[in-house]
């Protein structure tokens, strides 16, 4: 067997995905906590309020944002688990064949 005809999972480029989408995730959800800090230092009410529409707005579009995050983080984790799972299987397959050396 080549180099080419095996399937190499990196499971530390996995699970920092993981780890990154919930930070990401946490982020955008704690965002709306801010609003009102912002809010007085706008000054004149009229770009305060420009502001205001552009968050609202804002809002719509971090809540696909999140969803989309959200969705991500889920085929990530199912993505590490089977493949957890398959590796798990095919060294116990090898074991039943080879015996605890595999074959080696």
């Amino acid at each position: 067997m080549g180099e080419y005809d095996r399937l190499v999972v990196d499971y530390a480029l996995l699970e920092s995905s993981k780890t990154n989408l919930k930070d990401i995730k946490k982020a955008l959800k704690d965002i709306d906590k801010h609003r009102a800090d912002v809010h007085d230092i706008w000054g004149h009410d009229s770009i305060a309020g420009k502001m205001d529409d552009f968050v609202s707005n804002w809002d719509n579009y971090r809540r696909e944002l999140l969803e989309n995050v959200e969705d991500l983080g889920k085929q990530v984790e199912t993505a590490l688990k089977s493949f957890e799972k398959l590796d798990l299987d095919l060294k116990k397959a090898s074991e039943k064949k080879h015996g605890k050396s595999g074959g080696k």
